[in-house]
C-alpha cells in the first residue's frame, strides 16, 4: 500500500472513531436528550415543507422516529441497527444465521476442484458457517440508542486433496461482540410524502473471538486457516448511515455500513476493510404480516499481514491450501434477499415480532481460488417493553 493511501485510511479512521466517540458521549452525557441531532438546525427545510403540506391541508410532524405496532415498522430480520427506539424501551433479539458455500471461484469463474488442485495441495468443497446471535437494544434517550450483540458461531468446513483423501475441520465458540449506538439525526413525515427517517451507526467490534482456533488435519493437528477463525483479533470500528421510509401500506430502506480494522491483531495480521450497502421495500398485506426483497452488495479487502503458525506449504514444498492465503481473502458480491415480517398479537403488554430472510447470489467476484456462496439464512425472534 503506498504511503498517499496509507495516509488517508489513517485520516478516515480517526475521523470515525471521533465520530463514534461523539456519539457515545451524546449518550453517556445526556448533553442532547429530548431531540435529533438537526433538530432546529433546518429550518429553511421545515419552513417549506411545512407551507406545502399546509397548501395540501396537512400538517408536518418533526422528529416521530418509532412508527406505530406493525409488521414492518422493523426492516428485514437479516439486516442490523435498521430502527432506533424511543427513551426507556428495551428490545431482545435472538437471531439464527445459517450461510453455505459450495464449490470455489476466481474472479468471476467457477473453479472446479481440479482446477484448484493444480496450485495447491488441497481445496475446500464446501463450507457452512452457523451463528446463534443475542441483541439488545435500549432507548437510553429521545437522541441515543444503546446496542449489544454476543454471537455464538460454528464452522465446518470439507476439503479434499491431490491424493483423494477428504477431510472435514469444525470449530465453534462465541464471536466478536459488538458494541454501539443509534443517534437520531432527523425525520419528517407528512400524509401525502409518507415518514422519511434518518440516524447514524457508531459501532465498535471487539476482539473475543478466538483466531488460534486447531483442529486434525492429514498434516496432525495445526492452526486452521483464516476463515475457519471466529474473530478478528482487532478492535473494529462499524460506522454507518441509515435512512427508513413509509408511505401506506409500502415501507423502504438504504444503509451504509463500514468495518474498519484498527491495525494488526497479535497473530501479525489483520482482516481486510469491509463495506456493506443494501436497500429494500415491503409491502404489509395486513397489520400483521408484511413481505421485503432487498439488496445487498458487499465488498472486502484482503487481509494484511500473516498468521505464520498457519501452514502455507505441505513437506514437499507444494502451496498446502488457498484458505491459508491472505492474499486471496478479497472479493465483492450482491445478494437478493426475501423476507417476511409478522406482528404477533402482545403478551404481557410486551410486542412479538418474527423474521425471515433468505437471500441468494446474483454476482460473486472473488480474489480467489475461493469457496463461494450458495445461499444465507436468518430468523428471528424481537420482543419489546
Amino acid at each position: 500500500m503506498d504511503d498517499g493511501k496509507k495516509t488517508l485510511l489513517v485520516g478516515i479512521r480517526n475521523m470515525v472513531l471521533g465520530l463514534v466517540v461523539l456519539s457515545l458521549a451524546i449518550g453517556g452525557t445526556g448533553v442532547v436528550s429530548n431531540a435529533a441531532l438537526l433538530d432546529g438546525v433546518m429550518g429553511g427545510f421545515e419552513k417549506s415543507m411545512g407551507e406545502r403540506a399546509q397548501a395540501n391541508g396537512e400538517e408536518l410532524v418533526i422528529g416521530n422516529f418509532y412508527p406505530a405496532e406493525r409488521a414492518d415498522s422493523h426492516g428485514p430480520i437479516g439486516g442490523m441497527g435498521d430502527h432506533t427506539h424511543n427513551e426507556g424501551e428495551f428490545m431482545f433479539t435472538y437471531k439464527y444465521m445459517r450461510m453455505f458455500m459450495d464449490g470455489n471461484r476466481d474472479g468471476t469463474k467457477r473453479q472446479s476442484k481440479s482446477d484448484v488442485l493444480q496450485d495447491f495441495f488441497v481445496t475446500p468443497t464446501d463450507m457452512t458457517t452457523q451463528m446463534h446471535m443475542f441483541n439488545f437494544m435500549y432507548g437510553l434517550n429521545q437522541t441515543v440508542t444503546l446496542t449489544a450483540m454476543i454471537p455464538y458461531v460454528l464452522k465446518s468446513m470439507d476439503h479434499e486433496t491431490r491424493t483423494g483423501v477428504k477431510f472435514r475441520t469444525k470449530t465453534s465458540g462465541f464471536g466478536d461482540i459488538r458494541l454501539g449506538s443509534l443517534v437520531r439525526l432527523y425525520a419528517f413525515e407528512t400524509p401525502s410524502i409518507g415518514s422519511h427517517r434518518f440516524h447514524f451507526n457508531a459501532g465498535v467490534s471487539l476482539p473475543t473471538g478466538d483466531i488460534k482456533a486447531t483442529g486434525a488435519t492429514p498434516l496432525g493437528v495445526t492452526r486452521l486457516p483464516y476463515p475457519m477463525q471466529l474473530g478478528s483479533g482487532t478492535v473494529d470500528l462499524m460506522p454507518g448511515l441509515t435512512y427508513a421510509g413509509g408511505l401506506n401500506n409500502v415501507s423502504w430502506g438504504a444503509q451504509a455500513i463500514g468495518t474498519i480494522r484498527l491495525g494488526d491483531n497479535n497473530q501479525g495480521y489483520a482482516l481486510g476493510d469491509e463495506y456493506e450497502v443494501s436497500a429494500y421495500g415491503a409491502y404489509q398485506w395486513a397489520k400483521w404480516v408484511s413481505n421485503s426483497v432487498r439488496f445487498k452488495w458487499k465488498d472486502w479487502d484482503n487481509y494484511e499481514g500473516r498468521d505464520s503458525n498457519i501452514t502455507r506449504v505441505n513437506p514437499m514444498g507444494v502451496p498446502l491450501v488457498p484458505t491459508a492465503e491472505s492474499s486471496r481473502r478479497g472479493g465483492e458480491r450482491l445478494d437478493i434477499l426475501l423476507g417476511v415480517n409478522v406482528l404477533f398479537p402482545e403478551v404481557m403488554e410486551l410486542e412479538n415480532h418474527l423474521g425471515v430472510e433468505v437471500g441468494l447470489p446474483l454476482y460473486q467476484n472473488l480474489n480467489g481460488p475461493q469457496l463461494e456462496s450458495d445461499y444465507s439464512f436468518f430468523i428471528g425472534w424481537q420482543v419489546i417493553n
